[in-house]
């Protein structure tokens, strides 16, 4: 694999399809952005999350991914919005991610979807590069409650399309989600009404089962789950959770 010169920095281009690039695949779906300045001529890959309770996972999952796929040393900000941000300049990463991966310049949150590129993976089951993928999603995108002790993993989507696909593939792997699409609601900050789609796993063995096959990189996500899992099972916990 060829190295070249960028912002002071030796940058390489991943050659094959990983599981580790597939996970960064779904957290660009969940948390980035790609972007093109034409006046400028400037192309960006951007990921922004929240200052507080991302930090620790971008601090040292997002910078080993970056570093191990791309040779890229990060440096995340503190924005004045209390998000916590990324930026990457780099025309030949961003094409990359374009051309290569499936991810949309500008706008994406209506039309964003599991890549192609992943879904060929999968042929009668779950390849680790789908699962590689949805856990990144999760990772950046989902929520984790408790409602009457029963664990709910969920999350709301602009793209019905991507709730569509997660059902698909969770359900290849024998987690059965339930999905709601074409939800009405008031957005306060657009002062309009938006539509929306949910999908969320609610089953004890689903729940159990993703977290101790397929895990989490986000140690939000996993010491919540952990906090979760103690209080249903009346403070004593014996099984086992992944991390990745």
């Amino acid at each position: 694999m060829s190295l070249s010169k960028i912002n002071n920095y030796q940058k390489k281009i991943p050659t094959e399809l990983s599981p580790l690039l597939c996970e960064l695949c779904g957290i660009h779906i969940g948390d980035g952005h790609l972007g093109f300045r034409e006046k400028k001529h400037e192309y960006l890959i951007q990921c922004t999350g929240n200052l507080k309770t991302d930090r620790e996972y971008y601090d040292i999952h997002l910078k080993r991914v970056w570093k191990e796929l791309f040779n890229v040393d990060l440096r995340l900000k503190e924005r004045k919005d209390n998000t916590y941000e990324l930026r990457v300049y780099s025309k030949e990463i961003a094409l990359f991610f374009n051309q290569k991966l499936g991810m949309p310049f500008g706008k994406k949150a209506k039309i964003i979807t599991i890549p192609k590129v992943i879904k060929d993976t999968c042929k009668d089951t779950i390849s680790e590069e789908m699962k590689s993928c949805i856990r990144g999603i999760i990772d950046t995108d989902f929520y984790l409650v408790l409602d009457r002790k029963w664990i709910e993993l969920g999350a709301w989507f602009a793209s019905e399309q991507l709730v569509v696909d997660l059902q698909n593939y969770l359900t290849l792997f024998g987690i059965a989600p339930k999905i709601r699409l074409n939800l009405e609601y008031y957005n306060t900050s657009s002062q309009k009404y938006l539509v929306r789609h949910q999908i969320r796993i609610r089953r004890k063995d689903d729940i159990k089962r993703w977290f101790e096959e397929i895990g989490t990189n986000n140690p939000k996500i996993y010491k919540r789950y952990l906090k979760f899992r103690l209080l249903c099972s009346g403070g004593v916990d014996n099984s086992t959770t992944s991390v990745h």
